[in-house]
């Protein structure tokens, strides 16, 4: 059986696995589906790939990301169905963290009713496999999703978890449960909460290093101080985000978005002139190209113009935004401000009908906007009713207005009620405690002052006395070793000196004598290929060429020893592997003859080393001039491995035509077979010679293992 070996072999497999990633990331570009495609294409050749080299943990890899692929091209179905596959297979094997990782990837991306069982079932894995660094990641995923499906107060004890189990596991970087727990309560209206789980988010990001998404942290506390109306403080948070994103060169999309943000609050500050300003430069500097990234400028320009009220611009650009945003998938959130944007400059300009219009739109997107949007959207519906007269319609806009700025007022109410009953409970309680103590200890300071001023008047009297004598002794014991130790480290550090010396030069004459040996087994085969030169019978030629290969095994054993650290043992792997590149330059083979090597890093004794580089050269020479007459896809496997300690096995097979019927290798007479018996008698080996589906040569020993000096 083939020993993969991971190097080459898997480095083509992970390629392709990078290449297409890079199409995966792609999945919100106009051209998703073609991408996508090509993204299938690439993970199905790594699958192929993989099985052509038994990798099976990558095979089953590049069908995870198959599925996602599909799953990014709308075909959940058949992303689930793939995906499942792996779970079966990860499961039969009882390897759980690998089975959670794949439902953990199945309900990240497969759009199904049942994500939530998904995600439970990758939890409750990861806990039977004791993994509270992934059972907490995967809880940060759960919350993702529990707050994407608008369940927030689930979403916050989740991610609370999550906390928990990885600061049990002794990780700090953090920030991502802190930015969630920030996006959740800004949802819920707890603004003050928001505002510091938000701070501690890019504290925790800054103090860890952890930067990746830092962008988006500047974004988040920004975005809670505009919510709380502090336009300042949200500008310079809206800037250092957008420097951020520009540095990074991130999706445009997101570099204007955060530019309109930004612009807002500049608004606000009476700032319209810096707005336009900013908002030239980075058009100028980043052209918007996409329906959805003119659709954003346009908008942001609107922003800029109505600060300056200039009121013909700014009409031109809201209606553009609209425009532009019905052509491209933006989400509801960005349809219903960019209506209510249009519908606050109407009413501005006192025409009502137009601005109720708009504000029918932004009603029906609502649903996933923030509370303060949806607050002023009905406040403006308010507004817009009452002035045409439609004032049923103007009072149920009211009351949802109201009722809504209540639940920001009731919710901010009751947390700070809560907090400040368990503050006065708790400080109730510890005075309690410290008023016991403070009790306590004047009771036992009083009981025991008299005893303990008697024992320690007495027991400091004894411990001087018993320390004065000690340090008498001790001064008089160290002047007498101290003289004792300097003649014996002079001593010591003369013999050291001196079998320094006689080791290098030890090991200079061995080294010496092996570089040498190499130089004469060179000089032997520079003879023989001159003789060969001068021979004309096929026979003598041939024998002349065996006779130098075996020498240039044993040459190379000598010129791996002088050229390593360790003058008594060889790398098992390094030498047999120059091996057989040798025999393939030799025999001129890399283009017909495919070699499989798998080879563990043994180190071997020279004693070992000569006999098993002969035993090879022997093998693979008879292989590549026998075992392949007319034959295509030849396969020469070489394995070397432990079995267990001191145990060995080594195997040369080839996929040739095998050996004759009748063959008996004990009555074989050649000299190769002779040399394959002689030097497996010399290892006290066990050789046998299998002829099944081509030939295969093993040879079973044990030895003692090779010394590291």
């Amino acid at each position: 059986m083939r020993v993969p070996i991971h190097g080459q072999d898997s480095s083509q497999v992970l390629q392709l696995h990078q290449l297409g990633k890079s199409y995966l990331l792609k999945n919100f570009s106009p051209a998703r589906k073609q991408l996508m495609d090509t993204a299938i294409d690439i993970f199905q050749h790594a699958i192929r790939l993989s099985d052509s080299l038994g990798l099976e943990n990558l095979r089953y890899e590049s069908m995870i990301l198959e599925g996602m692929a599909l799953c990014a091209k709308d075909h959940s179905a058949a992303g689930e169905k793939i995906m499942m596959e792996v779970v079966d297979h990860y499961h039969k094997k009882r390897d759980l963290n690998r089975e959670a990782n794949t439902w953990l990837m199945i309900a990240r991306n497969v759009n199904s009713p049942n994500n939530d069982r998904y995600f439970e079932k990758a939890v409750s894995l990861y806990q039977l496999a004791h993994n509270k660094e992934q059972e907490g990641r995967a809880r940060i995923r759960m919350a993702d999703y529990q707050f994407q499906t608008s369940r927030f107060k689930l979403a916050e004890t989740t991610l609370l978890q999550a906390l928990d189990l990885l600061h049990a596991d002794g990780i700090q970087e953090v920030a991502n449960i802190y930015y969630l727990l920030s996006s959740i309560n800004r949802y819920l209206g707890n603004y003050e909460k928001a505002l510091s789980y938000a701070s501690t988010c890019v504290e925790n990001a800054v103090r860890y290093n952890d930067t990746l998404h830092i962008e988006s942290y500047y974004g988040e506390v920004a975005l809670v101080n505009d919510e709380m109306g502090r336009a300042y403080e949200s500008s310079q948070w809206y800037r250092k985000c957008l420097e951020k994103r520009i540095s990074k060169k991130g999706d445009p999309v997101m570099i204007f978005r955060t530019a309109g943000l930004l612009i807002r609050q500049l608004a606000k500050l009476n700032m319209g002139k810096n707005a336009l300003a900013l908002m030239d430069s980075l058009a100028m500097r980043k052209p918007p190209r996409t329906a959805y990234e003119k659709g954003i400028a346009a908008q942001n320009y609107a922003y800029c113009f109505e600060a300056l009220q200039k009121n013909a611009e700014t009409e031109k650009y809201l209606l553009s935004a609209i425009a532009y945003f019905k052509g491209v998938d933006t989400g509801s959130e960005l349809i219903s401000l960019a209506n209510m944007d249009a519908s606050r400059f109407y009413l501005r300009m006192e025409q009502f009908a137009k601005a109720h219009k708009y504000l029918d739109t932004a009603l029906v997107h609502r649903f996933s906007d923030r509370l303060v949007d949806q607050m002023e959207l009905f406040h403006l519906l308010f507004v817009a009713d009452s002035a045409l007269g439609n004032y049923a319609t103007a009072v149920r806009d009211l009351q949802h207005f109201e009722f809504l700025k209540d639940s920001i007022y009731n919710e901010r109410k009751s947390r700070q009620i809560e907090e400040l009953t368990i503050q006065y409970e708790t400080d109730k309680k510890e005075q309690s405690i410290r008023l016991l103590e403070k009790e306590k200890r004047i009771q036992q300071s009083e009981l025991t002052k008299e005893l303990n001023t008697k024992r320690w008047i007495i027991g400091v009297t004894l411990l001087l006395i018993v320390i004065i004598g000690l340090l008498i002794n001790n001064s008089r014991l160290k002047q007498r070793t101290n003289s004792t130790l300097k003649l014996q480290q002079r001593q010591i550090e003369k013999k050291n000196n001196s079998l320094q010396n006689l080791l290098k030069e030890k090991e200079w004459l061995v080294r010496e004598i092996h570089h040498r040996v190499k130089n004469n087994f060179h000089i032997v085969m520079g003879l023989l290929r001159t003789q060969a030169a001068y021979l004309q019978g096929e026979e003598a030629i041939q024998a002349i060429t065996e006779s130098r290969q075996r020498i240039q095994a044993m040459s190379l054993v000598h010129q791996k020893l002088y050229q390593s650290d360790n003058l008594s043992a060889i790398n098992m792997s390094d030498y047999i592997h120059e091996l057989i590149d040798h025999l393939k330059d030799s025999f001129h083979t890399s283009q017909t003859i495919q070699f499989r090597v798998g080879i563990e890093p043994i180190q071997m004794d020279v004693s070992h080393c000569v006999p098993l580089g002969l035993i090879v050269n022997e093998a693979i020479t008879n292989a590549i001039r026998h075992a392949f007459p007319g034959k295509d896809n030849c396969i020469i496997s070489v394995a070397f491995k432990c079995l267990s300690p001191n145990h060995y096995l080594l195997s040369i097979k080839d996929n040739g035509i095998g050996l004759p019927v009748g063959f008996d290798p004990g009555s074989q007479v050649s000299m190769g077979m002779k040399l394959i018996r002689g030097l497996g008698d010399d290892l006290d080996a066990t050789l046998k010679i299998i002829n099944e589906a081509g030939t295969e040569i093993r040879l079973d020993f044990i030895c003692e293992p090779a010394s590291n000096t």
